[in-house]
């Protein structure tokens, strides 16, 4: 049976990969620094991953890795970096046959500090010996609440002017990793692109999470500056041409709510 290490596996992708390999009946084994199972079925190892301690262990007899690992903050961006070198040296000494990694479409076109980190890791994993397979996707549905969560507790519901979403449900992200995984083929030569199953504006989307959580708070045009608002505002972040994502906000944030 092929084992599978995830990387992130107790994150908000991470963890619907995990919960998506065991439907599959894979060997599932999460990287973790602090212990902990989220699941029973599933074995959890401990590494680290910028220091590199653990990893050679926690990668003995894995047939597939799968890096969810995001570093959004920059004390946390070395995970990216220094954390993908050392993951994808010990799967080559180990004998690991594939690693799947999960980045963000357009990566290569963006200037936002977070998405190069990100495109840098991705050159990370094209240097790799092993087959390599990045999966690209759209913003999470998640990513709505994290916008307009810390203001509605002040009654502000902010809408990013002149922008639109392509958001995509993490169940759906994991069914393309997961697929990566299974796909006896030989591995693309680019990105796998995938994107939600709706084009919305940001205001349609907040208006959308207010109906769903019964919010009281004002929906408020708002301006979104800097490097990721431009990349927002020119539909880099849109990919309309690869619909993937068959789960809408909507039905994303009822269940979300339960």
């Amino acid at each position: 049976m092929t084992r599978v290490l995830v990387a992130g596996g107790t994150g908000v992708a991470g963890r619907q990969v995990v919960a998506e390999l065991l439907r599959r009946e894979y060997e599932v084994r999460v990287l973790t620094r602090h212990g902990g199972a989220p699941f029973t079925e599933i074995e959890h190892a401990l590494g680290d991953l910028v220091s590199g301690e653990g990893l050679p262990d926690a990668l003995e007899g894995v047939d597939v890795v799968v890096d969810t690992t995001d570093g959004k903050t920059r004390k946390t961006r070395a995970v990216l970096g220094a954390g993908a070198e050392n993951l994808l040296e010990a799967a080559a000494v180990q004998g690991v046959s594939r690693a799947i990694l999960l980045s963000i479409v357009n990566v290569d076109r963006a200037s936002f500090s977070y998405y190069q980190a990100k495109y840098a890791q991705e050159q990370i994993y094209a240097r790799s010996p092993l087959d390599t397979v990045v999966v690209r996707a759209t913003q999470f549905h998640d990513f709505v609440p994290m916008i307009v969560g810390p203001s509605s507790r002040v009654g502000i519901l902010p809408a990013f002017r002149g922008i639109r979403f392509q958001t995509i449900d993490t169940r759906d992200v994991a069914l393309a990793l997961a697929d990566a995984v299974s796909d006896d083929e030989d591995v693309p030569d680019g990105p796998v692109t995938i994107g939600g199953p709706e084009i919305r504006t940001a205001r349609n989307l907040v208006e959308a999470w207010k109906r769903t959580t019964g919010s009281r708070g004002v929906v408020v045009p708002a301006p979104l500056p800097g490097t990721l608002g431009r990349f927002f505002r020119d539909g880099l972040n849109l990919v309309p041409e690869n619909t993937y994502g068959t789960i809408t906000f909507e039905e994303w944030a009822r269940s979300d709510r339960r």
